[in-house]
């Protein structure tokens, strides 16, 4: 949804006449150490509300787009509230709108108003774009209009006048239908996927709307004897281009146009230079009298790739592009032709934190990469913001020795881990006492217990060389085995933990085995 500059552009030549960008590192920080990463809850809580604060108790209520200001606070379009949410130094507060009234349900009721930040009212605003002079772009769905907010905070219609309609014009003469994203270019051109039109719409800086591509003629039976307009598909010329509900826009360095093609379970390309539109990325064909392609899940090449209606997309600094897939409630990526999976949990809605590869979304809309490299997700249908980032570490010495972080905090011991056999070791006493287990020496026996719950606990001989696992069921010889260094017994860790249910990585550029529950309590 983002206007992002593109950083170490190659090309590559895509079609008999067609250039599209391709990444020269395929947002190596993410996918080269997706096991590193974690999902965690900036703010919002389970059930929806209004209310501002400290990010940890504020609320939201479906919130769909979000950008980092230039001065690097994040707008939030708060979309069932009707307002505009800013989240700054970990305080939420509510930067532009009001809430009118609530409806016999308890619910916000959006309504149509220029004026001062703190005067202006909307209706469902979702997507958010910025200017270079700071100026902000609102696409007001339920207005169906256009709002800009200026740098003294005046709330003003560029486009439409609050009714449906489809006409171009300027200003209030021009009509939209259900608008849910805006971009702007380095020239100051206003782009806006006209959803419910099924096109793309420009503004130029003279305020004049102009339409880009065709209108869609198809019509569907949706019902016996009962019809509906609908979008549709065709690549080409810009001008004879055809879209089905156009969600997310994004526009890269060179001014061109990536759309989320909703209701194609697409994303398309639009080159301005040579006025075609190409598909990027999915595919799916139409069912007898369907308003949208079908949705699905699939990885890979581009071409090959599905999704399940995507919505908000933007540029990250490498070049490649993120995808919120909303119905498939997992962040994509597409990257040099191939589309992966960052988060989420494919097909299966969610609210959990937790590392990358376990934590859950539920109908994420938008995606951008903030400037210190974390990404941020709205995750609507949870009513929650959420950030994915790199695992944080608790400072210690630099020794040169291995270090374990269990949940974040530095296994401490007076022996140092031991890497053997490609296998990480510590101390079994202190790896216990950190999870807060009993362990007891049987001198007799010549064996240590780690009692983990009244039916389950592990017996350690005193060389290290067996490991027996005891549970209500019986008891199991495992497949690992131990060390003694200094008279301590150093048990591999990725295996003890792995067994308890914890999730293990190593940390290569930090020399240090990562320790987590799968899941973190909210």
């Amino acid at each position: 949804m983002k206007n992002k500059l593109l950083k170490g552009i190659v090309w590559a030549a895509c079609g008999a006449c067609f250039l599209m960008p391709m990444t020269a590192a395929a947002n190596q920080a993410v996918l080269k150490e997706k096991n590193l990463y974690e999902i965690r809850t900036l703010t919002g809580q389970n059930q929806p509300g209004y209310s501002d604060g400290a990010a940890q108790a504020a609320s939201l209520y479906t919130p769909a787009s979000i950008i980092e200001l230039n001065n690097g606070g994040i707008l939030i379009s708060d979309s069932d509230n009707h307002l505009l949410r800013l989240l700054s130094r970990n305080q939420v507060t509510s930067y532009s709108g009001l809430i009118l009234d609530f409806d016999e349900q308890g619910f916000p009721i959006g309504a149509y108003n220029d004026g001062n930040n703190d005067s202006a009212f909307y209706n469902k605003p979702a997507g958010l774009a910025q200017d270079a002079q700071g100026n902000i772009y609102v696409a007001d769905s339920g207005n169906h209009s256009i709002r800009m907010i200026t740098t003294d905070g005046i709330v003003k219609t560029i486009a439409g006048n609050g009714e449906i309609g489809f006409q171009d014009g300027t200003g209030e003469r021009a009509k939209l239908y259900s608008p849910s994203d805006v971009a702007v270019d380095h020239k100051g051109n206003v782009y806006v996927a006209d959803t419910l039109n099924h096109v793309i719409r420009k503004i130029d800086a003279n305020g004049a709307v102009t339409t880009l591509n065709k209108r869609s003629e198809r019509v569907v039976e949706y019902f016996p004897g009962v019809v509906t307009e609908a979008g549709d598909f065709k690549d080409g010329r810009l001008s004879e281009a055809l879209f089905n509900e156009p969600t997310g826009l994004a526009i890269d360095e060179l001014g061109n146009l990536y759309v989320s093609d909703s209701g194609n379970q697409r994303i398309r390309y639009i080159d301005f230079e040579q006025g075609i539109v190409k598909t990027v990325a999915g595919g799916g064909e139409y069912e007898r009298n369907a308003l949208y392609a079908p949705g699905a899940y699939a990885n890979g090449e581009a071409e090959q790739a599905r999704f399940s209606s995507p919505t908000g997309i933007s540029v990250a600094s490498d070049g490649s592009l993120l995808i919120a897939d909303r119905n498939n409630h997992v962040i994509r990526l597409l990257a040099d032709g191939i589309v992966y999976t960052l988060a989420g949990q494919e097909e299966e809605s969610g609210k959990s934190d937790g590392v990358i590869g376990a934590a859950e979304l539920n109908e994420p809309t938008d995606v951008i990469e903030r400037s210190d490299g974390t990404l941020l997700v709205t995750d609507s249908s949870n009513n929650r913001l959420r950030v994915i980032q790199r695992y944080e570490q608790q400072a210690h010495d630099e020794d040169g020795n291995i270090h374990v972080m269990v949940e974040g905090k530095l296994l401490v011991s007076d022996v140092a881990a031991k890497l053997q056999g490609g296998r990480t070791y510590v101390p079994l006493r202190a790896l216990a006492e950190h999870f807060g287990y009993r362990i007891h020496v049987d001198k007799q026996s010549s064996q240590v217990r780690v009692t983990i719950n009244s039916s389950l606990s592990y017996l350690f001989s005193e060389d290290g060389q067996s490991i027996v696992k005891q549970t209500s069921e019986g008891t199991e010889t495992l497949d690992a085995s131990g060390i003694v260094v200094d008279h301590r017994l150093l048990v591999p860790v990725r295996f003890i933990a792995e067994q308890l249910g914890y999730d293990v990585q190593w940390d290569r550029q930090q020399q240090h085995v990562v320790v987590r529950s799968p899941l973190f309590q909210s």
